[in-house]
């Protein structure tokens, strides 16, 4: 397994960064890809994010 953030960029410089491990970097963007609607987590700073994917500008992934 190899651990990943997905980042979610929003207005005004805003990023969010999730977690996750999958076996490679195509799972992590079908992950991505899957997320619709809200999205919820608590990320390793062991805050709780909960956001509309409508609302996310731009969406990265990097091996964390």
């Amino acid at each position: 397994m190899s651990k990943y953030k997905i980042n979610y960029f929003f207005e005004k410089d805003f990023k969010v960064s999730r977690p996750i491990e999958v076996e490679d970097i195509s799972e992590a963007i079908q992950d991505a890809k899957d997320q619709e609607g809200q999205i919820e987590f608590t990320g390793e700073d062991n805050v709780f994010y909960k956001f509309d994917t409508k609302d996310i500008k731009l969406v990265t992934i990097t091996e964390a």
